[in-house]
């Protein structure tokens, strides 16, 4: 599996890709064990894991409005269609079985800021 290649627009890179997870773990030895397998897909499409440590540990704050997340993970891949493929892909939706027996939540996609400010 290969990941596409980012083809410039007008001269001016597409936006990255990001997909946010808003999870609640009930099975932390069965999430654990989705991590490996998420984390190996991702690398597979050229992303990064951003952030994901889970409160206490890491910083999980609400600064306004009521928002009760107990893990958040960010991931970021080169591109919007990028990112869309790879949550699709047989190889991640293996993985993302193992995360929906042992957590919910919600994900979304979201595509970076492509302009100058």
């Amino acid at each position: 599996m290969s990941v596409p290649p980012v083809a410039a627009q007008g001269g001016q890179l597409p936006p990255k890709g990001y997909v946010v997870f808003d999870l609640d773990i009930h099975d932390a030895e069965g999430y654990a064990a989705y991590r490996l397998d998420g984390q190996a897909s991702i690398r597979r499409f050229g992303g990064r894991v951003l952030s994901g440590d889970p409160a206490p540990e890491g910083t999980v704050e609400s600064l306004e409005g009521e928002w009760l997340t107990k893990r958040l993970v960010i991931t970021e891949f080169p591109t919007v269609d990028i990112a869309r493929a790879w949550y699709h892909s047989d190889l991640y939706q293996a993985a993302a079985r193992k995360r929906q027996a042992t957590s919910t939540g919600r994900v979304l996609l979201v595509g970076g800021w492509d302009r100058p400010w």
